[in-house]
């Protein structure tokens, strides 16, 4: 149940907060904005800790619209605009 609220109803995240996603099993992760209340970009890594998708400043006003990726092990979510400014793109490898 927690997993599945992640961010919702929280005001925001302190500039080096974010939260981390960890599934039992790599495969299709889909993560949605319901009860959202600021923009976040969200990350999707595979069981290497590659960056396979990476979507930004993903708004609340997006709900219901779900985000997903396949072959996903992880999925991080940051304050929008983190992921450009530590210039993150797909194909990079992310320590955890």
């Amino acid at each position: 149940m927690a997993r599945e609220k992640g961010l919702s109803g929280r005001k925001g995240l302190a500039s080096n907060e974010g939260m981390l996603f960890k599934f039992d099993t790599a495969g299709r992760q889909c993560i949605w904005m319901k009860d959202m209340r600021f923009s976040i970009d969200i990350i999707w890594l595979n069981s290497s800790n590659i960056i396979t998708k990476l979507e930004e400043n993903v708004s609340p006003n997006t709900y219901p619209r779900d985000f997903c990726q396949e072959d996903t092990l992880y999925v991080i979510e940051l304050n929008a605009g983190v992921a450009r400014a530590k210039g993150l793109s797909i194909g990079n490898k992310v320590d955890l």
